[in-house]
């Protein structure tokens, strides 16, 4: 709330996870809603992984991909989400397929950490502290309306179904890719149609280029995609906890949206 009780200070509340891929070229950043019992590990975990990340970048160039073949990639410089083997595969194997000719991405040196995303974060900040927020759908509201570039995408929609889809992407591109060896003091990436299965590197803009072969074996079967990961929920102490001490502090219209009753609670 926008004047936020006490109490509440104190309480785990309801949590919901944003991630944010801005499209310069549109001027639009799509802002991935993720509520706690949508998120690949229970009770809101593993949302920041390779899996995570590479799922809702893979469902980015999908639906909102302007057919292009080269694209660049800026990213912040976190080995979990976005410097990692897998990461830099799930590139390659795009290049391999065909969907791009080119693609280079780019890290922040460490020490700058903000990037074009966090001026949109920041919109959002400011709405969310002035507004009331007591469901989902009400912070859905708050992204969409924090600024015109601004796109909120939930992990549903209105009727149910799944607007993108998490998938195992490490389990898939493990098969076929390798990782690269000191992979944290480079802070340039570029893959090319014309080298495919070769990642190439460097340390800084300035500093001399080499390639490296990150391919295991070839791909057999190109139409092959990750399996589905189904999201595992609330666990029955989560569920509890919710129902027992943020309860209170929720509008009586969305308690049971945000903090539902257990079915086996014993009073």
């Amino acid at each position: 709330h926008a004047r936020q009780m006490g109490p509440t200070y104190f309480v785990m509340l309801r949590r919901v996870q944003l991630f944010g891929v801005r499209i310069d070229s549109a001027s639009m950043q799509l802002n991935f809603l993720v509520d706690e019992n949508q998120t690949i590990g229970q009770d809101g975990t593993l949302t920041n992984g390779a899996n995570a990340v590479i799922s809702m970048l893979d469902y980015t160039f999908n639906e909102y991909g302007f057919g292009e073949k080269s694209s660049s990639l800026h990213a912040d410089n976190c080995s979990g989400q976005n410097k990692n083997q897998y990461m830099l595969a799930y590139l390659c194997w795009r290049v391999l397929m065909g969907f791009h000719e080119r693609i280079s991405l780019k890290m922040q040196i460490p020490g700058h950490t903000r990037c074009l995303v966090d001026g949109g974060f920041g919109h959002i900040r400011k709405l969310f502290c002035r507004s009331d927020v007591d469901s989902f759908n009400q912070l859905v509201d708050v992204v969409q309306n924090s600024a015109s570039s601004n796109v909120a995408i939930p992990y549903k929609h209105e009727d149910g179904g799944a607007t993108w889809e998490w998938r195992d992407w490490k389990s898939f591109l493990s098969t076929n890719f390798k990782a690269v060896r000191n992979i944290r003091k480079y802070h340039h990436f570029r893959f090319s149609c014309q080298d495919p299965g070769y990642v190439f590197l460097k340390e800084s803009v300035d500093s001399e280029e080499t390639s490296v072969s990150i391919m295991k074996s070839p791909i057999s079967d190109p139409h092959a995609r990750p399996i589905l990961i189904t999201p595992p929920g609330l666990s029955r102490d989560r569920q509890t906890y919710l129902y027992r001490n943020v309860r209170p502090y929720v509008r009586p219209l969305h308690q049971e949206e945000v903090c539902p009753t257990p079915t086996d609670l014993e009073e």
